[in-house]
């Protein structure tokens, strides 16, 4: 009997709810309901974090909020059968989840949950009734779910922007720069009763231009591949670990001008018939600020591999209003170790044509190649350190995936030459790109 007037009582309570009998309007409280219980859940447990709707309320790390679980003698409507295995008091009612409806059929729903439950007096247990708590009635409460180790991939160019790698004024071509060795003369006239005139073409000195060399000259844009692990431990730290390789080709950097001044010596001797010389003048004209050879120097690519661990701080989301995944602005210091194989360079020379350039006052300067010099090794394969700074922005395109742009400074100690002496420090603006997967 008391299963029956439990029935009558949840059907007819339907009943009122269908005909519209309920002090619960759809524009007024249901849309209270509807704003205030859906979201309240999830911002009050996740503070500072905006909750996207657009991927099931994602946050800065993809935490999506878990349903839990209806009891096994749980139901969501009076009209339900009894679950299996339960008896009509242990049964119990429970409002369904408006996240697992549609916007509308939230907003019924809302509404349907004060007409149904609110009314309730009957059920499938004697416990059912007016004495039944409201807890007994609320939604099953959902909590957010936060990674706690994801991994990542990266590219980067690594552009220096202060450094010298190389010093050309010390190189062996230029300060052993021989002069007499690239002369060009010729001789005409007769010797018996006459004049032998010769001419001769060199240089005389003036300066060396040899500025140093620098990372950029040779390696412009040094590309940096990473891959690596984060753990989060926090709503706003995490902590990773990277290894990264990275490659740049090797080019012509820089360059030594000897500069001189072009000298024509005409050299005029007599001879009377029996071909003794009698007289020699000797006349000489300079044309100056020439350069008359050209040094060049071919540097073997660069590969480097290096291992870091940091930290990175996460603010609070920017924009939660305009986008439906978050953008979330970081900082983040890292330090670490590098190690560099060896770095050779080879000295190419090239001389001008001293006489062409001379008859033509220095409007046709030709030069022609002297040589190509054997790689000599300036830097041992070698290990060094290094410290970031870096800020950036990280988009959270899924739940399960972001996508991060961050920039800042590297500085890197000095690498010591074969030689024995110290190199230069290396400052340099890291940009890069970097995905990360949770997992």
């Amino acid at each position: 009997m008391r299963l029956v007037v439990c029935g009558i009582s949840a059907v007819l309570l339907s009943g009122c709810s269908w005909m519209g009998y309920d002090n619960t309007s759809y524009g007024g409280n249901a849309q209270q309901a509807y704003t205030g219980a859906q979201y309240s859940n999830y911002a009050t447990q996740t503070p500072g974090y905006d909750q996207t709707a657009g991927y099931g309320q994602t946050s800065a790390y993809g935490m999506q909020p878990v349903q839990q679980a209806l009891g096994p003698c749980q139901i969501t409507s009076p009209t339900q059968h009894i679950p299996q295995g339960c008896t009509p008091e242990q049964v119990t009612l429970a409002l369904a989840s408006p996240t697992q409806l549609g916007p509308q059929a939230q907003l019924g729903s809302q509404a349907q949950a004060g007409s149904q439950y609110q009314y309730t007096t009957g059920g499938y247990g004697n416990h059912v009734g007016s004495a039944q708590s409201a807890a007994q009635y609320q939604a099953p409460e959902k909590k957010l779910k936060r990674p706690w180790l994801r991994g990542s991939f990266g590219l980067e160019i690594d552009h220096s922007v202060s450094g010298e790698l190389y010093q050309p004024s010390g190189a062996v071509g230029p300060l052993s720069y021989n002069r007499a060795t690239f002369a060009e003369s010729g001789t005409s006239g007769v010797v018996i009763s006459g004049d032998l005139t010769t001419t001769t073409y060199t240089s005389i000195p003036e300066r060396v231009l040899a500025p140093d060399i620098s990372f950029d000259d040779v390696y412009t844009a040094p590309l940096r591949i990473t891959g690596g692990l984060e753990v989060i431990l926090s709503d706003h730290a995490t902590v990773f670990a990277n290894a990264g390789y990275t490659r740049a080709e090797g080019k012509k950097g820089g360059g030594v001008d000897i500069v001189d001044g072009l000298l024509r010596t005409i050299t005029v001797d007599s001879f009377d018939a029996l071909g003794v010389q009698t007289a020699s003048i000797t006349n000489g004209t300079v044309i100056p600020n020439q350069t008359v050879a050209h040094y060049d120097y071919q540097f073997n690519d660069l590969t480097r591999v290096d291992f870091e661990v940091g930290a990175r701080y996460y603010f609070n989301p920017i924009f939660p209003n305009q986008f439906s995944r978050t953008l979330t602005p970081f900082i983040s210091a890292s330090g670490g170790a590098a190690h560099y194989d060896e770095t050779t360079v080879a000295e190419n020379q090239r001389q001008l044509f001293l006489r062409r350039a001379f008859e033509s006052t220095a409007t046709d300067n030709v030069f022609y190649d002297v040589n190509f010099g054997t790689p000599t090794q300036i830097y041992d394969a070698q290990w060094v350190s290094y410290g970031a700074l870096k800020a950036g922005l990280e988009w959270q395109m899924t739940p399960r995936t972001a996508l991060a742009f961050e920039a800042g400074l590297k500085y890197e100690t000095d690498r010591e030459r074969t030689n024995g002496t110290g190199g230069d420090e290396n400052f340099s603006i890291p940009i890069a790109i970097r995905g990360s997967y949770n997992f």
